[in-house]
């Protein structure tokens, strides 16, 4: 796939906006400090009403008026605390078109390569000269339309861009915004004597055998030595692992802790250089948004992102019954309530240096077989995500580093998931394997 980039913006508020520094929470400042996103999809559209580059452009610097700290950029205070400057300097657009179709780049191919769908940026430069959001608009020759959105995660995470992305689309189509976003931070700060009352252990550093990254940069296009496996799970086939789990009342389970425990022990199988005696630890995001109590204010931009982390002895791992990984897996997500979480922020408001926990060179949270982690993507059916061209038909991450997977719903099949795996290329065919193996049900 070659892509050719027709124009390169930097999109300002339409407007004059406010001008003052916006304090970031401690959950912000730990968090790996790139830009994440996902790539959307849309079919051809042959609607006389077609929004063009420049209608996209103009409802985008509209919209950076109500989200205007979306147009700033980081900077520290006067302790070396990261902060947005809320400047009005702007966000990256990028117009480009390919002449490759998407049936020719094969959106479930293992060797796509999404890297030229999303814009890139040199981040060896001063962390407050890079734009918070970044966009890319890629034109195919068969009439179908990918839309890169990335944010700083630093200054927030997936629920964020989305809201964003909503009101985006819904000032492009000129309908008013659904929902008025919400940037206080403060609302997420410790109390005022912090007392956590949990050891939080998930904030330890990874007791295995990691090796160095090279560039705090993940990559949609991963090293010689890895491979993503995509892979789908029919409704019928998540019925089939659910009954595997041989529990009594597997209803109180999800279908995200089911699919969760399945990955992590096919890519523990699949990997037979490890031992007994290794580690294995799964990193599970957890959103706070439901959690937290009082619950935060609709519309909130920021991160809200807690880390659950069970850990175990390899050979106790793989002797374990699956109903037990299950069990592990709902157990560490139950167990995050607003309790925890509060607490949680109160341990990080005690740590003495947050920059130790931020993901990265030297800190590899994640990063071979035996450490995963298991994101799962937001609902696209949730939120109003059409641009004038219908509902995006596929969803991708945008960027997938090894020991990284990812769950997201079928768009195009009721009840069905999609799992992207990302994993070195000689695990890759067994964790393929195992993973429809244990099923007893084809890969339809």
């Amino acid at each position: 796939m070659k892509i050719r980039v027709k124009q390169e913006t930097v999109v300002k508020p339409s407007e004059e906006t406010p001008k003052h520094s916006l304090w970031l929470s401690n959950l912000d400042l730990i968090q790996v400090r790139f830009h994440m996103g996902i790539l959307y999809f849309y079919n051809p559209c042959s609607s006389s009403n077609f929004p063009n580059t420049q209608s996209l452009i103009e409802a985008l610097s509209k919209v950076l008026v109500l989200f205007y700290p979306a147009a700033g950029r980081l900077q520290k205070d006067k302790n070396g605390r990261l902060e947005v400057r809320c400047s009005g300097e702007g966000v990256l657009f990028v117009e480009a078109e390919t002449d490759s179709t998407v049936q020719d780049i094969g959106l479930l191919t293992q060797s796509l390569d999404v890297s030229q769908l999303v814009p890139t940026l040199d981040y060896s430069q001063d962390i407050s000269s890079i734009p918070l959001l970044l966009f890319q608009v890629t034109y195919f020759k068969c009439g179908a339309i990918c839309i890169a959105n990335l944010i700083h995660h630093t200054f927030g995470e997936g629920v964020s861009l989305v809201y964003f992305m909503e009101a985006w689309s819904r000032t492009a189509r000129e309908l008013p915004v659904k929902l008025e976003p919400f940037f206080d931070r403060t609302v997420l700060r410790a109390r005022d004597l912090p007392s956590p009352v949990f050891p939080h252990t998930e904030y330890q550093p990874p007791p295995f055998h990691n090796r160095p990254v090279e560039s705090l940069v993940y990559r949609s296009n991963p090293e010689s030595d890895s491979a993503i496996a995509n892979l789908k799970l029919t409704r019928i086939q998540l019925k089939a692992l659910r009954s595997k789990a041989e529990i009594a009342d597997s209803s109180k389970f999800s279908t995200y802790e089911v699919l969760v425990a399945h990955i992590w022990r096919c890519a523990c199988f699949a990997n037979e250089d490890l031992t007994e005696e290794h580690l294995t630890r799964l990193h599970i995001i957890v959103d706070g948004r439901p959690r937290l109590r009082p619950k935060l204010p609709q519309g909130f931009i920021g991160n809200t992102l807690f880390h659950a982390r069970p850990i175990s002895l390899l050979s106790d791992f793989r002797r374990e019954p699956f109903s037990t990984t299950v069990e592990r897996v709902h157990g560490e997500i139950k167990k995050m309530d607003n309790e925890y979480l509060r607490s949680a922020v109160d341990y990080l408001e005690r740590h003495p240096d947050l920059d130790q926990l931020v993901p990265g060179e030297g800190n590899p949270i994640f990063s071979c077989a035996a450490n995963l982690c298991i994101v799962r993507l937001i609902k696209p059916t949730t939120f109003e995500l059409d641009f004038g061209w219908g509902r995006p038909f596929y969803e991708r991450a945008a960027h997938l580093n090894e020991g990284k997977g990812f769950i997201d719903r079928s768009l195009n099949e009721e009840g069905s998931f999609l799992v992207f795996m990302c994993l070195k290329k000689t695990q890759l065919g067994r964790f393929q394997k195992l993973f429809y193996e244990f099923l007893n049900v084809s890969a339809l």
